[in-house]
C-alpha cells in the first residue's frame, strides 16, 4: 500500500497554505511556496527561481532587481520541471516538503539560476567561490573557498552547484558601472511610492508596495503605463495620505453637490453636514447617501456606513463587497468573507487586493494600454466613478506620474515571488 504523507492528504483535500522548503546552500533564503493543486509542479519549480533571484538580488544595489525578462529561461525551466516530475512520479505522492531529493534538485537549480543570471543578464566574467564553513563541505570545495574563478574557466569539479549537494555558491563580483542596459529593473518599494503619496505612513507604503509586487503580473500592472493609470486613479481616491477608509466629513453646503440624496433633502444636509455649530455626522451621512443607491446592494439599516468606501479603490456598497468575496479566492488563493468582515479592507493587504480585483475584473489594464492620454484616463474614470467631477484631476495625476517616470523601469514580474512564465 502506497504511503501517503499528511502533506499529500492535505493537497488531495484541496487545502491551501504555505510550507517552508529549506534549500541548504550558503545565502539561500527561506523558500516558501503556496501550493496550487492544479499547477503543483510549476509552483514547486518556481521556488528555485524565487531563491535564485533573491540570492543575486542580495548583491545588487538597494532598490533594484535582476531583470529575468531579459534572460531565456526555457531550457533550464524544462530541465528543472523534468527532474522534479521524475521524482514525484518515483515517490507516487504529490510532494513531500522534506524529501531530500526534491530539496537537492531545487538547491542545485537555484545555484544554476544564480550563475545563469550572472552570465546572461549581468554579463559578469568572474565570481568568488563561497562554501559553508562546516565539516560537511567536501575537501575539494573547501580548497576552492574564497578563490576567484572565471565563468569561462571553472574549477576541476565545475562551478558551484554543478555537483550534487554542493554546499557552495558563486558570489558575484559586481561593478555597478559596467552592468549592461536592461540587466536590472527597479523594485516597487515604499520609498518609491512616497513620491506619489508624500504624506502617507512609511510602514503602510512598504506593505502596499510589497503586496502589489507579489501580484503585479496576476493583476496586469506589468507596464509603466498601467502603473501610471492605476496609481493616478488611486491617488484621487485615497489622497496623498493614502487613507484606506472613506472620510465623510463634508461641509453641509457641499453635501448636495456630492450626493443626490442631500440635493433632494437640503434640510438634512444642514442637520448632518459639518457647520460652524457642529461636526459632520459621518455615519448618518453614509447611511443616507448610500441607502440602496444605484443597486449597490445596501438593503439593511446601517449598510451605508457598514459598507462605506474602503481600500485603495474605495470599494463601496454591500454588492461590491460580496463580489470581491466571490472572486478573491480564485484570484488570490484565500477564502475570506468580506461581506461579513468589511473592516479587513482597511488593512494594507486587502486594501491593495480590493483595488487590484476591481482593476482586473473591469479590464481597466486594457484601457490603460491605449497609452498616456486624456481619452484613456477618462475611459477608466468613467468605470470607476461615472458621475464624478474629478475627470480632469485624475488625468492630471496620470500625466504627472508618467512625466516624473516614477514607474518607468519597475520590474514587470514579482521580485518577491517570480514565476518562470513571467519571463516569457
Amino acid at each position: 500500500m502506497r504511503h501517503e504523507s499528511k502533506f499529500a492528504a492535505w493537497i488531495r483535500s484541496g487545502g491551501n497554505s504555505v510550507f517552508v522548503l529549506p534549500l541548504g546552500p550558503v545565502r539561500a533564503p527561506e523558500v516558501k511556496f503556496s501550493v496550487v493543486p492544479d499547477r503543483l509542479l510549476d509552483s514547486i519549480i518556481d521556488d528555485a527561481l524565487a531563491a535564485g533571484v533573491a540570492r543575486l538580488n542580495g548583491f545588487l544595489s538597494e532598490g533594484v532587481s535582476i531583470d529575468i525578462t531579459s534572460v531565456d529561461l526555457t531550457t533550464i525551466r524544462d530541465q528543472l520541471r523534468t527532474s522534479v516530475a521524475d521524482r514525484l512520479n518515483e515517490t507516487g505522492v504529490p510532494v513531500n516538503p522534506n524529501d531530500p531529493v526534491i530539496n537537492a534538485i531545487l538547491a542545485r537549480y537555484t545555484e544554476a539560476l544564480n550563475g545563469h543570471f550572472q552570465r546572461d543578464a549581468l554579463q559578469l566574467e568572474t565570481y568568488i567561490w563561497r562554501s559553508q564553513d562546516d565539516v560537511r563541505v567536501r575537501a575539494a570545495h573547501a580548497e576552492n573557498d574564497d578563490r576567484v574563478f572565471a565563468w569561462a574557466n571553472p574549477s576541476a569539479g565545475g562551478h558551484p552547484g554543478e555537483a550534487w549537494n554542493c554546499r557552495c555558491t558563486a558570489e558575484p563580483i559586481i561593478d555597478p558601472q559596467s552592468m549592461p542596459e536592461g540587466a536590472v529593473c527597479d523594485i516597487l518599494t515604499g520609498g518609491r511610492l512616497s513620491d506619489v503619496f508624500p504624506d502617507a505612513d512609511e510602514d503602510r507604503l512598504t506593505q502596499v508596495a510589497r503586496e502589489i509586487d507579489l501580484q503585479i503580473v496576476t493583476a496586469q500592472l506589468n507596464s509603466p503605463e498601467r502603473l501610471a493609470h492605476f496609481f493616478g486613479q488611486v491617488l484621487q481616491e485615497v489622497g496623498q495620505r493614502m487613507r484606506l477608509v472613506e472620510s465623510l466629513d463634508y461641509r453641509a453646503d457641499r453635501l448636495g453637490s456630492i450626493f443626490s440624496y442631500f440635493r433632494r433633502n437640503p434640510g438634512e444636509a444642514l442637520l448632518y453636514g459639518r457647520t460652524a455649530d457642529h461636526p459632520a455626522d459621518q455615519e448618518a451621512i453614509a447611511n443616507r447617501a448610500y441607502a440602496d443607491r444605484n443597486g449597490n446592494g445596501n438593503v439593511e439599516s446601517g449598510d451605508g456606513w457598514r459598507f462605506r468606501g474602503r481600500g485603495l479603490k474605495q470599494v463601496t456598497g454591500r454588492a461590491n463587497y460580496r463580489a470581491f468575496t466571490e472572486d478573491h479566492a480564485q484570484m488570490f488563493g484565500e477564502q475570506i468573507d468580506f461581506e461579513a468582515e468589511p473592516d479587513l479592507l482597511e488593512t494594507p493587504r486587502y486594501a491593495v487586493r480590493s483595488a487590484l480585483w476591481f482593476w482586473h475584473a473591469n479590464d481597466l489594464y486594457s484601457l490603460a494600454d491605449a497609452g498616456i492620454n486624456r481619452a484613456a484616463a477618462d475611459s477608466i474614470t468613467a468605470i470607476i466613478n461615472l458621475g464624478t467631477d474629478s475627470y480632469g484631476q485624475r488625468w492630471e495625476n496620470v500625466r504627472r506620474l508618467n512625466e516624473t517616470e516614477v514607474f518607468a523601469n519597475v520590474c514587470r514580474f514579482s521580485v518577491s515571488r517570480p514565476r518562470f512564465e513571467d519571463a516569457e
